[in-house]
């Protein structure tokens, strides 16, 4: 099955990454989304690893698995891994 990178802005809790594991989508990366001189602030930005049929697909599993916390979140986007 085909992997896809899917990114989104947020801040996750210790429940939403525990829900994220427990579908077994794994956080590539985090990083901050805004940087002022060497401080970074800002939202991070996750990556997550999702093996999905569709880019469509991948975005749908990693909301799934943060239901009911999807409006915390923002900037979905996939692309194939």
């Amino acid at each position: 099955m085909p992997a896809f990178f899917v990114r989104f802005k947020g801040m996750l809790n210790r429940q939403e990454r525990e829900r994220l594991e427990a579908a077994g989508i794994a956080i590539e990366r985090k990083e901050s989304s805004l940087q002022i001189g060497i401080v970074k602030t800002g939202r991070l930005i996750y990556t997550v690893r999702v093996e999905a049929a569709s880019e469509d697909e991948a975005l749908a599993m990693v909301r799934e698995a943060l239901v009911p916390d999807t409006s915390n979140f923002s900037s979905w986007e996939s692309d194939p891994a």
